[in-house]
Parts: structure tokens; sequence; C-alpha cells
């Protein structure tokens, strides 16, 4: 068995030949199909869009964009070589879209042109229509795994170290031992079994349910089976999309002051931000969303009315417009 570096190492060299090999195939269907211009999805280091973008001239739109060291930050096997291609990525692209204002500012700072960049956010398929979420008394039950009487506290992600939900799960003992609450946690990922067995050390497995992905039309219910959305870490650039998911489902939300929570989320009135990493203060907060049933309800209706504008329907137009003004441009010599 080759050692983890040396096989990660390999996948990135061999995902690299696939690209060059994938953007070719790309730009003879452009050609057949008569394209006007090109979209990918950023991957890094698979440059499929900048090799097809080379071949035919056509504007390339790179969407969903993140920094080169977000890759590393996930234990890449070859850095440079991710840097490299992630280089030949923005050099080819007209447009790099981004969901935050805080990652664009990012880039620029990296040496992007501003007017290269679009902002185009995350969305919720559950988008709120401007009416009240209903009162959440005594909601948790067989969705939750929850007593009748315990304030449900949920957090859904894919569970990635800068998700914090080791904290989470701490910040939850701390309160078990005072008030009536519960930890959902939907999702899985990297840390979800770590966060499982903090749990069980900690002596409130009977406190938390777990169960795992569900699916993305099944989720609005279950959220709207809880009381309190937790955000407990995050990376420092990118849209966290479950505050969307939180808000459009009408609940309070705590989560960390970062720049991007900040684009979303706005401090004693769709949600409580807390300083990041702060277990004291996270678990302050969130006793004081437990205690206060007015304050829960008046966050997640302002929370939720917040959403009116951010379906995916609607950012799906933005990226579109987007699109066409890349479209627009004349192609490469």
């Amino acid at each position: 068995m080759l050692p983890r570096r040396v096989a990660w190492g390999l996948r990135d060299v061999g995902r690299l030949t696939l690209a060059r090999a994938h953007g070719r195939r790309i730009a003879a269907v452009a050609r057949q199909q008569g394209a006007h211009v090109l979209v990918e999805t950023q991957v890094h280091g698979v440059p499929s869009g900048a090799v097809a973008a080379r071949l035919t001239g056509l504007p390339l739109v790179l969407d969903d964009c993140s920094p080169a060291d977000e890759e590393e930050s996930l234990e890449g096997g070859l850095p440079w070589l991710t840097r490299r291609a992630f280089r030949r990525q923005i050099e080819a692209a007209a447009t790099l879209v981004v969901s935050s204002r805080t990652l664009a500012a990012r880039l620029e700072d990296d040496g992007i042109l501003r007017s290269a960049l679009a902002v185009v956010g995350n969305g919720t398929d559950a988008a709120g229509d401007g009416d009240q979420a209903a009162p959440r008394a005594g909601v948790g039950g067989e969705r939750t795994g929850a007593a009748a009487s315990s304030v449900v506290f949920v957090f859904v992600g894919s569970f990635q170290p800068w998700h914090r939900v080791d904290l989470l799960v701490d910040a939850v003992a701390m309160l078990a031992g005072s008030r009536p609450v519960h930890l959902l946690l939907v999702g899985d990922g990297a840390t979800r079994a770590a966060a499982l067995e903090r749990a069980r050390t900690l002596g409130i497995e009977s406190r938390m349910s777990a169960p795992g992905a569900v699916p993305s039309q099944d989720l609005p219910a279950l959220l709207g089976s809880c009381h309190v959305g937790v955000l407990a870490g995050t990376n420092t650039y990118g849209q966290p999309m479950k505050l969307l998911e939180y808000a459009a489902a009408g609940l309070a939300t705590v989560a960390p002051d970062l720049a991007p929570v900040r684009e979303l989320m706005r401090d004693q009135v769709t949600g409580l931000l807390f300083p990041p990493g702060d277990l004291e203060a996270l678990t302050a907060t969130m006793a004081r969303l437990a205690d206060d049933t007015g304050l829960r309800r008046r966050l997640g209706a302002a929370a939720r009315e917040g959403t009116r504008h951010a379906s995916w329907r609607e950012r799906a137009r933005e990226l579109g417009a987007v699109v066409c003004r890349a479209a627009a441009r004349e192609p490469r010599p």
C-alpha cells in the first residue's frame, strides 16, 4: 500500500492528465455545437475549461471559485501543482464567479482584476415568502429524536474541520446539565465520527441525534422541527449555505463573527454572532436562545424574511446574466 502523500501526488498528476484530455473533448463539442461561451465549475487541479478555452478562443466563465490554498487545507498531494493549475484557470477565465464579497476582495488582493470577478451568492430551495414561520413550542419529537420539551439545536453540513462541530458538542455538554437541550447533527463527513465519539465521552449521547445525510427535499421539514441553527465555525472566505437554509426555515441562528457570515446575518436582528473559536461565548449565546422563546421567534422571523430573494431560481438568473455578459465579449484570437 502506497504512503498517503505518494498516493495523493499520483492522484494530482493523474487528474491533471485527464483534465487535458477532457478539455480537448470539450473543445471539440463546443466547435461542433457552435457554442458562444464555456461555463465550468472550478475544481482544483482540473483545468479542463482552461484547456478548452485556449483551443477554441471562447470566453470561459469559471463558477464557484475558491482560493488555491483550500485544496491544501484538505491535504492535497502536490500543492505546487494545484497552484499552477489554479493559475492556468484564472488566466484563462473571462469571468470568475465567487460566492461572497469577502472572497472577491481576497482574490483581488491576490492580483485578479476586479472587472474579472462576479459575486453570485448561494441560495436555498426553501426561500421564505415573507410569511412568519410557525411557532416551535414542543416541536422536537420523532423527526429529531428529542423530547417534546427540548430546545433543539441543529447543525447541517459536510463536517469539514473548519465547521468546529467538536466545539458545538462541547457547548451542548456544558448546557445539558442545566437546560433541556438536544443537538441534531445532519450530514456526513470527515469529522462526524469524532464528534459522535466526543459526545459519548462527555456522556451526552441521549441529548444528541445524528441521522446522517438526508435528501435535500426532506431538509426543510427536518429544520422545521428544530429551534436554533448553529454554525460553530467556518472558513474565512466562503458563504455558508447552511445559514440560508436555517433562515429559510425560520430558525434563529448562532454563527461566528466572520466577514462572510456578516454578509448573510445581522447580529441581534437575524441571528447572534460570537467570537470565533470561543467556547464560553458560544455556550452563552446558545443558552440565551434556549432560555428566550420570544427572541428565537423574533430572530427566526426576521431571518426568514431576509431569504425572500435568495432562491436558487434567483441565483440562476444572476449567474445567467454573468454568462450572457461573458458571451457577448469578442472571442480570443
